[in-house]
């Protein structure tokens, strides 16, 4: 299967606005990731998967913030936390920390 490279990446957006009922707004710049995608036939394929658990993520880390569990700034440090383990050193993962830079799980 042929892959593409050189910047091809899906956006994982870290505002909880739709997940949580204490959250009415969220920020739309420098608050989220970004993971590489492969390509083949021009469609983004073998991401289905994470998609499904970052918004299973953040469907619960919603629930915790509502519940008083988690702060907004602690919501958003697991979030940055769980994500990067899940991907692993299975894809580049990008997230703002003042620069751009990748990011690998421990």
């Amino acid at each position: 299967m042929p892959e593409r490279r050189g910047g091809c990446h899906r956006t994982l957006w870290f505002s909880l606005q739709y997940d949580s009922e204490t959250v009415e707004q969220g920020e739309t710049v420098g608050n989220g990731a970004l993971t590489t995608v492969r390509w083949y036939d021009g469609e983004p394929v073998g991401d289905g998967h994470l998609q499904g658990q970052f918004a299973a993520l953040k469907d619960v880390v919603g629930d915790m913030l509502d519940k008083g569990v988690f702060t907004p700034s602690t919501a958003r440090q697991y979030l940055k936390r769980k994500l990067a383990e899940r991907v692993g050193d299975r894809q580049e993962l990008l997230m703002p920390t003042g620069e751009s830079q990748a990011i690998q799980a421990d």
